[in-house]
């Protein structure tokens, strides 16, 4: 039986994230069953080929493009547009990095809500929860056929198979993280709307976004093995073939306490780091601040949890709520507030 261990502390992190001796191109990693060997989890010449796919996708100049932010603010106003409807503001948490996934695959007659449902059972087993066998697979041809219907000439350099992993990747991963990020930025402005508030005001929304993003990261856990006997300080001997998650939460908030805000965005875990750095973090980036504007403009007051069924999950860290109501009762006394803790 292989060993397995836990490493939170920010240097061994930063270690594991950046050493090529720590790698990712395990064929037992869960990604790697769900979406085939995509750049999630290839190292070397291979990897540095995908990567360039999404670096050409994703650069700077595309992300500070007016069709980009006119897209990214049409999605955030239907977000909310959406959550109000359902009376469940974290609806908008789940319809905004969906729809724009969607738009940017050119699938827009799919609906962002019912296409996250009919991926929850693949999104469940990468959060490290539970699911049926038949359902993972019915989720897992429902991904498979809009691949197939994906006429954008992204990765076109790829042969199919190949393509239809990273195109699955960014189907999937490339929203749900999203999706928790703004959950979290959701719970920090119910829980303090107006030092949330007063921090965009001195500071800016993306400081504000990274801050709260680094005290509550949206992804907890990832995976690397040690490719060879490796030695660190902390731990001792970590031998050949050991799975090791790395608390990216863990050492994202101890990087992040007592530091300025250029600092912690320089040392946060947040989009991870090393060559398997998340390459849509500026697309995460529009997302998040242009959803926080929306959020500031609402009145947390008027809004209660409902706790959800299962404990927080360690990777995917979703809010232990399963909605997040708006209601006639206040505040002080709510009670739906007095049965859910901070998150």
């Amino acid at each position: 039986m292989e060993e397995r261990l836990r490493l939170g502390d920010p240097a061994d992190v930063g270690r594991l994230l950046r050493e090529e001796k720590f790698r990712v191109d395990h064929p037992f990693r869960v990604s790697r069953r769900v979406f085939g060997a995509s750049t999630l989890d290839l190292e070397g010449s291979e990897h540095l080929k995908r990567k360039r796919g999404w670096w050409a996708g994703f650069g700077k100049q595309w992300a500070g493009s007016v069709t980009v932010q006119e897209m990214v603010d049409s999605a955030v106003a239907d977000g909310f547009a959406r959550a109000r409807v359902s009376n469940d503001l974290l609806q908008g948490c789940v319809y905004i990095p969906n729809r724009i996934v969607l738009d940017l695959l050119d699938l827009p007659e799919v609906d962002p809500i019912e296409h996250y449902e009919s991926l929850k059972p693949v999104l469940r087993i990468l959060g490290g929860l539970p699911e049926t066998d038949d359902s993972v697979a019915q989720a897992k041809d429902y991904i498979q056929r809009l691949v197939r219907d994906v006429t954008v000439p992204w990765f076109s350099d790829l042969s199919n198979e190949a393509r239809s992993a990273e195109l699955a990747l960014f189907l999937v991963a490339g929203a749900e993280t999203t999706v928790v990020a703004l959950e979290v930025l959701t719970s920090a402005w119910w829980n303090d709307a107006d030092a949330v508030t007063d921090a965009v005001r001195s500071a800016g929304s993306a400081s504000v976004v990274m801050r709260l993003l680094t005290q509550d990261a949206p992804l907890g856990l990832t995976t690397r093995y040690a490719s060879r006997d490796v030695f660190i300080d902390t731990v001792g001997q970590i031998p050949r073939g050991a799975l090791i998650e790395v608390d990216l939460a863990s050492a994202s908030l101890q990087l992040g306490i007592g530091e300025t805000d250029d600092r912690r965005k320089v040392q946060s875990y947040v989009f991870g780091a090393g060559a398997h750095r998340c390459p849509g973090d500026r697309l995460a980036m529009l997302e998040a601040q242009a959803y926080l504007g929306g959020l500031l403009a609402l009145d947390a007051s008027e809004y209660a949890p409902v706790a959800a069924a299962e404990p927080r999950p360690a990777t995917f860290r979703h809010l232990p709520w399963q909605a997040l109501e708006r209601t006639t009762n206040s505040r002080a006394g709510a009670p739906a507030e007095r049965s859910v803790g901070d998150a």
